[in-house]
């Protein structure tokens, strides 16, 4: 029975079910595969809005301030003490400096100087200077940092200088110990020399403005002092200069306002008139109005700076940098990556007339009727940008009717007032960006009124030109004109 029986042999395959799961995050593997490949693959357009504002040059320099100035040496050997402050004006006979021969007064200022103490006032002086500091203080010069760090270290030396000075004047009395000295004239004290003292414009060098081998010795010292030797100098004039190299942008300018300011007398006598300009001074951001002319030696041009008054602001620098403001100029500002340029026919201006109740601009264009006669047709073209001899038309604009280019090379045009006749043919480049308001690309003639490295200041409210808040495109070397712009 058991052999008799056939075996059923026919085995059915069980079929899984389709995973949807696994078909779904198959899907949405490739599309963003895909999406990764065309975002690596495209060109990406970055768009740009429009913004008023200025772009100012930068026109920086470095001089050297000379003024009249005054060195006066020790009278005896000895360690040398000070009554004046640096940078403060004193008068004839005033007390400048005192000097030890002995010794014995440096030792006593040594011992006494932990039981003196700053006054109110001196506390005010240093308040004073470090407001002056923080108010001008940036992030992009520290190196004034340590200028600040010299110049307050020297105000209290000087403070406590005083004040032990003024504990020690009966000692003068008593024992004699020290003798004083006073200004021999009227003028602004410092404590340094540097070999600039006595010069002038005559001696007037380009190795004055080599600031690496500049030496400036300061002469306050704890050492003993030699008679004879440098102890203190007086500024003596209020009147100063201040003489700058030139580069060649800056001497034209100069120069052009200083022709503005001369005048010609009955006789034929040019009179020169002071010329002003404007700078800023770097260190404390002070606008001064100097009087300026320009210097030549051994070929080179030197602007000179005239100053009437704020020597003692200045008295303690040797090297001033400074700015000469010149007008910003004001406009729209665009970035240089969004300027483009577009070819357009050049037609004599001359051509270009009206036609119609609304003053349609357009040049007269020769025909051909259908009988063979010569005909004027008024093409009405959009103008772009006129300039005194020509005005710029696009070869690509079109009829929308017939898609047929209003203006094509050989055309001749008439002039409504005369039998003359022109040919369109010759071309000229006009520069522009690409705007997109509308979501494609138009091309938008511009201005520039100025430029540097990085933006343009355009003219605003020029025909067929840019406003204020437009979109542009960012670079305009990854379209093309009539490009639609996704978002």
């Amino acid at each position: 029975m058991a052999g008799s029986r056939k075996k059923n042999k026919k085995v059915i395959k069980y079929r899984r079910p389709m995973n949807i799961g696994v078909v779904f995050f198959g899907f949405i593997a490739v599309y963003l595969i895909v999406c990764v490949y065309m975002f690596f693959n495209s060109t990406h357009i970055s768009g740009y809005e429009v913004i008023a504002g200025n772009l100012a040059a930068d026109y920086h320099y470095t001089g050297i301030a000379l003024r009249t100035e005054q060195v006066f040496q020790s009278e005896k050997a000895g360690y040398i003490s000070y009554y004046a402050r640096e940078d403060e004006k004193v008068s004839v006979n005033s007390a400048v400096y005192t000097v030890d021969e002995s010794g014995r007064m440096a030792q006593a200022l040594k011992d006494s100087a932990g039981e003196l103490s700053l006054s109110e006032e001196d506390y005010n002086q240093i308040r004073s200077e470090i407001a002056v500091y923080m108010s001008n203080a940036s992030d992009m010069n520290f190196s004034e940092v340590y200028d600040f760090k010299t110049g307050i270290n020297a105000t209290i030396l000087d403070l406590m200088n005083q004040n032990m000075i003024a504990q020690l004047d009966s000692a003068e009395e008593s024992g004699g110990i020290f003798a004083r000295y006073n200004a021999g004239t009227s003028g602004v004290v410092e404590y340094y020399v540097d070999g600039f003292e006595n010069a002038s414009l005559e001696s007037l060098s380009s190795s004055w403005f080599d600031q690496e081998a500049y030496e400036r010795t300061n002469l306050r010292t704890e050492e003993l002092v030699g008679q004879g030797e440098p102890v203190y100098k007086l500024i003596t004039e209020e009147t100063w200069k201040l003489v700058f190299p030139l580069d060649e942008e800056m001497e034209t300018y100069l120069l052009d306002k200083i022709r503005e300011n001369q005048r010609t007398a009955e006789d034929g006598t040019v009179i020169q008139n002071t010329t002003y300009i404007k700078i800023r001074m770097d260190k404390d951001k002070e606008e001064l109005w100097p009087s300026v002319t320009v210097e030549y030696r051994e070929g080179k041009a030197y602007g000179v700076l005239d100053f009437v008054n704020s020597m003692i602001r200045y008295a303690n620098d040797r090297f001033l940098t400074f700015e000469v403001l010149i007008e910003e100029t004001r406009g729209l500002k665009i970035p240089k990556t969004a300027v483009t340029e577009k070819e357009f026919f050049v037609i004599d201006k001359n051509y270009v007339t009206t036609s119609g109740s609304n003053n349609n601009m357009g040049v007269m264009k020769q025909t051909v009727g259908e009988d063979g006669s010569s005909q004027a047709e008024f093409v009405n073209c959009t103008i772009y940008y006129q300039d005194e001899e020509y005005a710029y038309v696009d070869p690509k604009e079109e009829n929308f009717s017939t898609s047929e280019k209003l203006l094509q090379s050989g055309d001749m045009l008439i002039r409504t007032d005369s039998a003359e006749y022109y040919q369109v043919g010759q071309t000229a480049k006009l520069k522009g960006v690409y705007n997109i308001n509308k979501g494609y690309t138009v091309f938008r003639q511009i201005q520039i009124l100025y430029e540097n490295e990085e933006y343009c200041i355009v003219k605003e409210g020029t025909s067929y030109g840019l406003s204020v808040y437009d979109h542009i495109v960012l670079n305009a070397d990854t379209v093309n004109e009539d490009e639609v712009i996704y978002d």
